[in-house]
């Protein structure tokens, strides 16, 4: 009895992916669009619906890989966000000590790295025109290779970085400053880890959901150096799973 209920748990927190999947950049650098925000911020559903609008964009994957982080600190204001983790806002804090954000708030857009507000300091994003290097990843299951060979040589130690992205997610808000609001979510990181490498290889498993109830997956993976989050190349893909 035991036993069967260990592996239900299991099952309800990890995902099974039916194909082997292969992800492979150019060498000029793709763009992370990293968004932090809350279900319990009145301030988040705009930076939310722009973000969510990258579903229609044709070099979605190619060019633009976009990612929610939802943080915990604002559960404390009426509403409990189910896909916050206390990690993210801790990410989010990394950048602010390295002086890329000004201070820790919501809806914060990090593009690249650098903090960024769509309709304020620049209306539409600009491609990167930067090389950066080839990153391949092999997803065959639960398993994940990851090969990163950047431009700069003088890169031998660097860290990947996975987010399991939960898609077309919905949330009805009955408490808290967004009462009432029918929320839909796209690119929401439902599963996050991350490995150092010394030679920019990885084997890696995915990483555990810390939220399950997702029918329609993606994937966003790239690579960073050290304590700096900031990324230097990144892909994704849409992912065909069976739980």
């Amino acid at each position: 009895m035991i036993k069967s209920i260990i592996i239900l748990y299991l099952l309800a927190f990890n995902v099974v992916f039916a194909e082997v999947l292969h992800i492979e950049s150019g060498i000029k650098k793709n763009t992370l669009i990293e968004l932090y925000t809350s279900e319990g911020c009145s301030s988040c559903p705009p930076a939310e619906k722009y973000l969510n609008n990258f579903t229609k964009k044709k070099d979605l994957w190619k060019t633009w890989i976009p990612v929610a982080f939802h943080v915990d600190y604002w559960d404390y204001i009426g509403w409990k966000d189910r896909f916050a983790e206390k990690k993210f806002a801790q990410r989010q804090r990394q950048y602010a000590q390295l002086k890329r954000a000004s201070t820790v708030y919501t809806p914060a857009f990090m593009v690249n790295g650098d903090s960024w507000r769509p309709g304020i300091f620049s209306r539409t994003l600009k491609e990167e025109q930067t090389q950066a290097g080839k990153l391949k990843v092999t997803l065959d299951g639960q398993t994940m290779t990851a090969h990163f060979k950047p431009v700069n040589s003088a890169i031998k130690k660097s860290k990947l970085n996975i987010a399991i992205l939960g898609m077309d997610l919905s949330t009805d808000i009955t408490r808290g400053e967004n009462i009432g609001r029918h929320a839909e979510h796209e690119f929401v990181v439902v599963g996050f880890s991350s490995k150092e490498s010394s030679n920019n290889l990885w084997n890696i498993s995915l990483p555990a959901l810390h939220y399950s109830d997702v029918k329609k997956f993606a994937l966003a993976v790239w690579v960073s150096h050290g304590n700096d989050p900031t990324p230097l190349q990144a892909v994704g893909s849409l992912l065909p799973a069976y739980k």
